[in-house]
């Protein structure tokens, strides 16, 4: 109910053997899936409705139409098993009519709309910069805080429903808790993703 279906160019936007060589050997530390799987595409399809959970947690299709390039959560490609060790992997939203494959992606799983040059983010996710360094704090008040890492907001929308806005913009420093984001790159230009309700303030 709550699925997009998109068209991808590929599955991986590098060599799929690299990243299973690695994996076999235990690699792990060099391994970053987000890095390989593709996470843009164009909508083919919206869904009539979105479930009533993900209405109360805010998800809305505003700011998305059909033949949009979208942004979205790598696991939307990199979702898959096999039924033997050496099988071919099946993936889980893969659609397949024999000619073309097409993929589903939940509505929770949109970060973005490509448009031109500018990337419209949606239901409440921004992307920044990738990590820079270490933000420390002293104070009591601020003791969730010391952990965090500073970004600059690279793009930045409208809030999910249910949130309300905070006060960032394009250029703004913001720190939060790195645990909540997830790294990604499109065309080898690093960034990151994270929801405005896991910013924890911006440096003025």
């Amino acid at each position: 109910m709550d699925n997009l279906i998109v068209s991808i160019k590929s599955k991986y936007t590098k060599d799929f053997g690299t990243l299973t060589k690695r994996l076999s050997i235990g690699d792990a530390t060099s391994v970053h899936v987000e890095d390989f799987a593709q996470i843009v595409g164009t909508v083919v399809s919206l869904p009539k409705s979105i479930s009533q959970k993900n209405i109360d947690n805010g998800y809305s299709l505003e700011g998305i139409n059909v033949g949009d390039t979208v942004i979205f959560a790598f696991n939307v490609v990199f979702d898959f098993y096999q039924k033997e060790p050496d099988g071919a992997p099946i993936y889980r939203n893969r659609i397949s009519t024999g000619l073309k494959d097409y993929w589903l992606a939940d509505i929770t799983k949109i970060f973005g709309v490509i448009r031109g040059e500018e990337v419209s983010m949606v239901n409440g996710f921004v992307m920044a910069t990738p990590f820079k360094g270490d933000l420390i704090f002293t104070q009591p008040q601020n003791r969730r805080s010391r952990v965090a890492k500073s970004s600059e907001v690279m793009w930045v929308g409208s809030p999910r429903t249910t949130q309300k806005p905070i006060d960032i913009q394009q250029g703004d420093t913001i720190f939060y808790n790195p645990k909540k984001t997830t790294k990604y790159q499109i065309n080898d230009k690093p960034f990151i993703i994270l929801s405005q309700q896991n910013v924890f303030g911006k440096v003025n």
